[in-house]
């Protein structure tokens, strides 16, 4: 086993510092993955939810039976306690309910029966004054993803 120069060693140790440093400044939210919000099955769509820039990203699941959506804070929302909801319909049944809605630090999530259904979802934030920031409705109108 090769042995690194005192050099390498302490370049390493501070590249590491100061990627730690970053890591609290720079905060992202985890790839998407399934059981990581609650969910099963594969990831079948994305889209950011923008107000002044993204602020969370909208996942949808699907394992063959029941879809799964989660809503993920991004950027200065990420980690901060505030409201965020996400809520679906289906071309059969109309509202799911119940949909997911609460004071959260990093995502909303909640799955529902698809099959043979097509579905709409809606994404819902509101700032740290209350104030509702997004409506997010998917599609703009009617359904998609037929399951």
């Amino acid at each position: 086993m090769k042995r690194k120069s005192k050099a390498a060693r302490y370049l390493a140790s501070m590249a590491m510092m100061l990627s730690t440093i970053a890591g609290y400044s720079l905060v992202t939210a985890p790839a998407a993955s399934a059981a990581t919000y609650g969910c099963n099955g594969s990831q079948i769509d994305s889209w950011n939810n923008n107000y002044n820039g993204t602020v969370a990203k909208t996942y949808l699941f699907w394992d063959g039976t029941y879809n799964c959506v989660a809503a993920v804070k991004q950027g200065s929302y990420y980690g901060v306690r505030s409201r965020i909801a996400v809520d679906a319909w289906t071309d059969k049944d109309g509202y799911v309910s119940p949909g997911d809605d609460g004071q959260y630090l990093y995502y909303a999530s909640f799955k529902f029966y698809g099959k043979g259904r097509c579905i709409a979802v809606e994404t819902d934030m509101w700032n740290l004054n209350g104030n509702n920031i997004i409506q997010d409705h998917v599609p703009n109108s009617g359904y998609f993803h037929c399951g």
